[in-house]
């Protein structure tokens, strides 16, 4: 599985937290079917107080163009391991087609205490997070042009809160955050330069709490300022359920379905 992510739709959260602003007669839809969004790009002509440019474009192929290239044209998600030699990804990272992506917390199913639920994950003080992306530009039979981009993750295995979510059974990973600091230089910086910033980013300057659970009224764990992420909290916890009922639980009916895959197959 993979983290899905609410994308920062607030003008002015953009500006005040990457000095961006969208293009003039831009407004951001959170409900959009095929995952639009805003991501930055290096800037054309360097402002100051700004982060780069703004695009918009969606998250993993627009649909449009991946109805001839099967359901793995619309992945969302680029492994760090294999960036520079998948076909579908080694083009935009050798082109420089670098991105940071503007969230306002990730999502990620969490299996631990037995029930499947939801839980988000914010960065510190509840400020929007930047995730380090690549972007293409999709060219369809047509001449139609399209902008997509993909998020970059790695291993989350011994993370303190990525390793704790997902189903046990699956590749535990997690997406790149980019401290406010390394957005600029991953954007600008050389190739060295910004393939060193492609690290874990540290449990403590994260902060996890439980959604509803995926069916029922009854929350997760506790209430939503339960730390289950806490040594006390861990140690209380019931053990992983077996496979055979987990396979029960994970795919309740009315339950959004986790997004898997990698961008641009």
């Amino acid at each position: 599985m993979r983290s899905h992510h609410d994308p920062v739709i607030d003008a002015a959260r953009l500006l005040s937290a990457f000095g961006v602003t969208l293009p003039a007669g831009v407004e951001l839809d959170p409900g959009s079917a095929d995952g639009t969004a805003a991501f930055i790009v290096q800037a054309g002509q360097p402002v100051t107080d700004a982060l780069g440019d703004v695009r918009v474009g969606s998250w993993g192929r627009p649909s449009a163009f991946a109805q001839q290239a099967g359901p793995a044209a619309q992945a969302r998600h680029c492994r760090v391991e294999t960036m520079k030699s998948d076909p579908t990804f080694r083009e935009s990272w050798w082109s420089g087609r670098r991105c940071v992506v503007p969230v306002e917390r990730l999502t990620e199913w969490c299996y631990v205490s037995g029930r499947l639920g939801l839980w988000g994950i914010r960065g510190e003080n509840e400020a929007p997070m930047g995730l380090a992306g690549l972007w293409k530009v999709w060219t369809h039979p047509t001449g139609d042009t399209a902008l997509s981009f993909c998020v970059l993750t790695l291993s989350a295995d011994g993370h303190a809160i990525f390793d704790r979510l997902k189903h046990p059974a699956h590749d535990k990973r997690m997406p790149v955050i980019l401290s406010s600091q390394a957005q600029r230089q991953w954007l600008h910086g050389s190739w060295a330069q910004a393939e060193r910033l492609l690290v874990r980013c540290p449990a403590e300057q994260l902060h996890a709490f439980p959604l509803e659970p995926a069916s029922g009224p009854a929350r997760l764990d506790g209430p939503d300022e339960a730390d289950m992420f806490a040594d006390e909290w861990w140690a209380t916890t019931p053990h992983v359920p077996s496979k055979k009922r987990i396979a029960v639980r994970r795919k309740p009916v009315d339950a959004p379905l986790p997004t898997t895959g990698d961008l641009f197959s």
